[in-house]
């Protein structure tokens, strides 16, 4: 089992809770006819949602969950349907029924378009953790990854110009062009696109993606990013979800215009934080991919304290406190992985042990942003390792039984 030990007390403790607070949620076998399953909701509806799983899978992996997040993928991919304009459903029950909470009938369910884009991308990356040719032959993934990007697209695309629109009616039952359910009746929306964008870039379709960036690029306003569009322009009010999935999702690019888009992010935070707290919690992976290790560190630390029985919580803060501190890249398909820490000051070390990825278990203990060391406890062949530390880059093939360490030159250190 997932294990972490670090020089800070506190970490262990988060750790400890995290992990047995997210194993709780599992829902597997709890009920006759349950889906291989884990609760992905409130705490207060037994059900598990499209966008809740979508962020919660990562650390349902790092759980050793797999069977749970293919099975619970597998039920959404099969939902889109013509009927449905390849809308999936928002929310099941364990057993696999749709929850009516949600949905009345095909023409009246809760739907957002970062969702449709964000199963195809969350399920990838379960295919970059795991290395199961499930993820990428199975015939109901397959065709909702397919659909997603084409059938769907079309169906919600009145100018022609690629990118699906929502009715602007900001009514969920509707369909709404982004997560932020409070957000104002937008037609496009930064998380759509950046979903959207994220998607196409993992498929290797880099010419459209890279035409939904330029897209993008003109809703700057000199300070930041518009959070979308609506039939009156574009709107520059703080968006939550639909600014910072367009920092997580690489859409807001890289330099110093992105510099300064992550600056007004930060004084968002502070000056008008989310009221729900499952917003939160995508922040420290997006500032932790930007390394920006103080604040993340700050605002997982936010989560942890919180103790909060959402279950998105407890499932991410395992992935901030091994996947985001760390900085693991997984390609198991490809036998690879590359860390670049994000030890924050107030942590010394950090190990990690019996960390899952495809076949192989690892252990990896990691000094500051200087020392780190890796031992390949067991796996199908040797595994490709890159660590990027401060001012060095060294890659390593390690076969089962093998340890490399990578340390910092003294005149750097």
């Amino acid at each position: 089992m997932l294990a972490v030990s670090s020089d800070l007390a506190y970490v262990e403790d988060a750790f400890t809770w995290a992990r047995d607070r997210a194993l709780a949620w599992v829902q597997t076998g709890a009920a006759p006819g349950n889906l291989p399953s884990y609760w992905a909701g409130y705490p207060s509806r037994p059900m598990f949602y499209s966008r809740d799983v979508c962020h919660q899978a990562a650390g349902a992996h790092l759980l050793g969950l797999d069977a749970e997040n293919f099975a619970m993928f597998r039920h959404f991919a099969r939902s889109a349907t013509a009927a449905r304009k390849w809308f999936p459903i928002w929310a099941f029950h364990f057993d696999g029924r749709i929850a009516d909470l949600d949905y009345h009938d095909d023409e009246h369910f809760v739907r957002e378009i970062p969702a449709v884009f964000d199963l195809t991308y969350r399920a990838l990356e379960q295919y970059d953790w795991t290395g199961d040719r499930r993820w990428i032959d199975d015939p109901d993934l397959a065709s909702y990854y397919r659909h997603s990007v084409g059938e769907f697209v079309a169906a919600h695309d009145p100018d022609g110009d690629g990118i699906p629109e929502a009715g602007g009616t900001a009514d969920i039952f509707l369909g709404t062009a982004t997560y932020n359910e409070r957000e104002a009746p937008l037609l496009r929306a930064g998380d759509g696109l950046a979903t959207q964008y994220a998607v196409l870039r993992k498929l290797g379709r880099h010419a459209e993606a890279d035409k939904l960036q330029a897209t993008y690029d003109e809703w700057w306003n000199g300070d930041h990013f518009a959070r979308g569009i609506t039939k009156d322009g574009l709107d520059f009010d703080w968006g939550l979800e639909s600014h910072t999935l367009a920092a997580l999702f690489g859409l807001s690019g890289t330099g110093e215009r992105n510099e300064r888009f992550l600056d007004y992010l930060e004084e968002q935070m502070e000056s008008h934080p989310p009221l729900n707290i499952e917003s939160f919690s995508y922040w420290p992976e997006f500032l932790f991919d930007h390394g920006r290790d103080e604040s993340a560190w700050r605002w997982t630390k936010h989560l942890i304290d919180s103790r909060d029985d959402y279950p998105e919580i407890s499932f991410t803060v395992v992935e901030h406190l091994v996947a985001g501190l760390l900085g693991l890249r997984p390609d198991a398909p490809n036998a690879a992985l590359t860390i670049t820490s994000h030890l924050p000051a107030e942590i010394k070390t950090l190990t990690v042990d019996e960390l899952p990825l495809g076949g192989w278990s690892l252990r990896i203990h990691q000094e500051g942003n200087h020392h780190t060391e890796v031992t390949v406890h067991r796996g199908p062949a040797p595994l490709t390792v890159t660590v990027n530390n401060e001012s060095n880059h060294e890659t390593h093939s390690l076969a089962p039984g093998m340890t490399a360490r990578v340390v910092q030159p003294k005149d750097h250190a």
